[in-house]
């Protein structure tokens, strides 16, 4: 097997080396475990693009240049009624799962309970989220204000919902607290604080503690990369079965590549962000 580095733009590619024996054990040792790895984490890639819809249709109404037609809220409502089943079927899936492998290791269940407090601690845009989620379920849908306002130099938006008007409705809040007098709540920069812990913290922590291996194999992987980016940072890197075919015709030689598809950058193409000193 060997390590190649191919350039899809300019349809260019090189073979590096041939791999050592014990690489190409790690990569047999890597490969189930980041199969069932990305099963898994999957549900936050669709998370990132709930969140990427919603922020472009937010985007899209700051735009002078676009016209209103009365289906804002109701856009708004479905993008953000969107992201939030998505965010809740990632947190009960990762907390039965912790029961599951840890169902005799009380510490490791109580360590999660634990970290899921500290980033409510840490975070209450984060402890919001996980309650409106229940208020979106039982009580209403999630945007209680919006206005757009449209001047020669500027344009302003408000996606907002009142405080007193959500505790009103319930007085369930147990991860953020709220208690109705926090006033006008921001949707927008709510939302933007939570997202980031989700794919910056959550993620990671749920990532390191079901799927250990994931570091080493990430740093496996990552240096292969980095030794195909020092002939092409363009390169994206390959292992390649076996040698080259190649058939002549005339004067025209064809070559036939029998490429196996491998992590670049392992956390990123699960969709979450982790960096090694984590």
């Amino acid at each position: 097997m060997m390590l190649l580095g191919f350039n899809k733009a300019r349809s260019n590619f090189h073979f590096v080396r041939d791999l050592e024996a014990n690489e190409v054990a790690e990569h047999e040792r890597f490969t189930p475990i980041i199969a069932e790895a990305r099963n898994r984490f999957n549900l936050f890639q669709i998370l990132g693009h709930n969140y990427s819809e919603w922020k472009s249709y937010v985007d899209s109404l700051l735009n002078a240049k676009t016209m209103c037609d009365g289906s804002e809220i109701l856009q708004l409502d479905r993008l953000l009624l969107n992201y939030l089943t998505c965010a809740y079927t990632i947190q009960e899936h990762f907390q039965v799962s912790f029961q599951r492998r840890f169902r005799k290791d009380k510490v490791k269940q109580r360590e999660y309970r634990d970290f899921i407090d500290g980033l409510c601690k840490n975070s209450w845009e984060f402890a919001f989220f996980l309650d409106f989620r229940g208020y979106v379920q039982h009580c209403g849908l999630g945007v209680g204000h919006f206005n757009r306002n449209v001047t020669n130099t500027s344009v302003t938006l408000l996606v907002a919902h009142d405080a007193a008007a959500l505790f009103a409705q319930t007085k369930t809040w147990p991860c953020s607290e709220l208690t109705g007098k926090e006033g006008e709540l921001d949707l927008v920069t709510i939302l933007e604080e939570s997202h980031c812990r989700m794919m910056q913290q959550y993620g990671p922590y749920v990532a390191k503690t079901l799927f250990p291996d994931l570091c080493p194999a990430a740093a496996f992987y990552g240096r292969l990369t980095e030794e195909a980016h020092r002939i092409d940072p363009g390169f994206r890197m390959l292992f390649h079965r076996k040698e080259m075919d190649s058939k002549t015709v005339g004067d025209k030689q064809t070559l036939n590549l029998h490429p196996i598809i491998v992590p670049n950058d392992v956390f990123a193409e699960l969709g979450i962000s982790v960096t090694m000193k984590d």
